[in-house]
């Protein structure tokens, strides 16, 4: 007997509502989601899917397409009837999502078809960093030449644009870090002609916008990118750093001068700004999607419960693809109000992704003038144990631990002898749902423990097993005190890491030049690949305006 989906949307309907230009009125917004785990997604996608995958979609969506009246459509492969698009497709609708479509065919129909896709991770974003490089003339700094200049004393200045913890983990001698749009607060001083400020990653797109940004707000207008990055320097065997220190600090720059900046910016880019009146306008407008960015580095408290998500200015945009699922949404970013720099700059880059209307917010916002948050708590969910009463259970005997966290937060510390577990399907507990047993679930926070517990405790109601799950997760695990494992054998993998999407990060001794080499010629070539696409069209300013 065949199948016929509920509300599917045929490949060349989908392109045509990708094809309209997304800020051109109407808008008209789009959420399109991949709900494949990311080991397929990045196989095999469209340009504009973002990855939403069914194991962890209940708590993404919320903050990922936050207005419930958001047109959706969700595909995986086939669109079978007992695949993951129809799964999320009923967990969506549970959630109170109105407007939900599944690609009919899925993927492969859309490739049949002869559609655009493309493989990779952050490919937009990647492929955009690439062109603005071309774009703005930046130019590069190779690794043999830089690490010349160090030889032979030439005055270089190292700094390594990425995040603290990415710095930390592996980075180049020397450097300095100042991640993202911290960057751009700090001041830039030369006493010598010949200096050169040299902004590196781990390979190329922060290292091409933080040159790029300094350049163009003149505040180091000779600076240049270290082309390839750590990647590069470890590949011609140079000697990398693993848990770096900072060598040292630029000085900051003061508010005064940062608010000088920003309002040129903002005056040369025409960059959209919006005051309370405004978000209050937005609040209100039920058909528009409105995110709302503290671009700070440091989360402010007060804004807890409510829809303000923070995000350092430089992460936002190089996680804009993991951050915001709607198309032709509103975006308000919310800075230090004395200057708004981080904000500007983080605007100047997101325009011209033309993905959303983005606007630096003027004035200091406070949590009563934001929305609240979105997310759907796990009311049903059977009660939590917390790591002295868990403790005390394994000790007594009859219990299972299951980690249904990242793959990658369970490789890094887990509970001794814990199984685990992606939860895209409850299939792998039923040998562990039996009678006289207890299942402790448990997750970084305990947030996505929480839901799996709930949904297992529904699954197998008569079993006679005892489902829970840790409060506070494997975090409060360790600050009580107790020891985390890194190691695991494959038995206490019930499911693959299917959400591993193949970051070369993860890979280590004589596999790694090999990887680093291999990832590299891609991303040199993926920004050809991605404008092949019709529906891509980046919105760069006047290369004149950034003199």
């Amino acid at each position: 007997m065949s199948w016929t989906p509920k509300k599917p949307i045929a490949p060349a309907e989908l392109q045509a509502l990708l094809l309209a230009e997304p800020m051109a009125a109407p808008v008209v917004e789009l959420a399109l989601l991949d709900v494949r785990e990311t080991r397929w997604f990045v196989q095999r996608h469209p340009n504009l899917a973002r990855n939403a995958p069914l194991s962890g979609l209940e708590l993404q969506i919320g903050a990922l397409v936050p207005r419930r009246s958001t047109s959706v459509v969700l595909y995986d492969d086939y669109n079978a009837p007992d695949g993951a698009a129809q799964a999320a497709s009923a967990l969506l609708e549970r959630l109170g999502y109105a407007d939900v479509r599944t690609l009919d065919g899925g993927l492969q129909r859309w490739v049949t078809e002869g559609l655009p896709a493309i493989d990779g991770y952050g490919t937009l974003v990647k492929a955009f960093g690439d062109r603005a490089r071309l774009h703005y003339g930046t130019p590069a700094l190779p690794v043999d030449a830089l690490r010349a200049r160090q030889r032979e004393g030439l005055p270089t200045t190292l700094v390594d644009a990425r995040p603290r913890t990415e710095f930390e983990f592996l980075s180049l001698p020397g450097a300095r870090n100042h991640a993202g749009t911290e960057l751009a607060l700090r001041r830039f001083e030369a006493g010598d002609a010949a200096h050169v400020w040299a902004i590196n990653c781990f390979s190329r797109t922060r290292g091409i916008l933080g040159a790029t940004t300094l350049r163009v707000l003149g505040r180091a207008p000779d600076a240049v990118f270290v082309e390839d990055g750590v990647m590069a320097w470890g590949l011609q065997g140079a000697p990398t750093v693993q848990n770096a220190a900072p060598d040292d600090e630029l000085p900051r720059e003061s508010p005064e001068v940062l608010r000088r900046i920003a309002d040129e910016l903002i005056e040369r880019f025409a960059l959209p700004v919006a005051d309370a009146s405004q978000l209050a306008n937005w609040r209100a407008d039920d058909t528009r999607t409105l995110y709302i960015f503290d671009v700070r580095p440091v989360a402010d408290p007060a804004f807890a419960g409510t829809a303000v998500q923070q995000v350092p200015g430089g992460q936002l945009f190089m996680h804009f693809e993991n951050l915001v699922g709607t198309r032709g949404a509103r975006i308000v970013l919310v800075d230090d109000p004395a200057h708004r720099l981080r904000a500007a700059v983080t605007s100047f880059w997101l325009t011209q992704l033309n993905q959303a209307e983005v606007y630096v917010y003027d004035g200091a916002l406070s949590p009563e003038q934001a929305p609240p948050a979105t997310a759907v708590a796990a009311t049903d969910a059977p009660p939590p144990l917390g790591p002295e009463a868990l403790a005390q259970l394994r000790r007594n005997g009859a219990v299972t631990v299951i980690d249904v966290g990242a793959s990658l937060d369970y490789e890094r510390g887990h509970l001794p002898g814990a199984l685990y577990m992606l939860p895209a399907s409850l299939g792998p507990l039923a040998a562990h749902a039996v009678a006289g047993r207890t299942l402790v679930f448990t997750s970084p926070d305990g947030a996505a423990a929480r839901r799996v517990a709930r949904d297992a405790q529904q699954r197998w109601p008569g079993s006679g097993a005892v489902f829970t799950w840790l409060q506070g997760g494997t975090q409060a695990w360790k600050a009580s005190g107790r020891p985390l494992s890194t190691a695991f054998v494959p038995a206490q993998l019930l499911t693959p890491f299917d959400d591993d999407w193949g970051s070369v990060m993860r890979v280590f001794g004589p596999r790694r030049d090999a990887a680093w080499a291999e990832y590299l010629a891609w991303e040199r070539a993926l920004a050809e690949r991605v404008l092949q696409d019709p529906a891509v069209r980046f919105r760069f300013f006047s290369a004149g305006q950034a003199v």
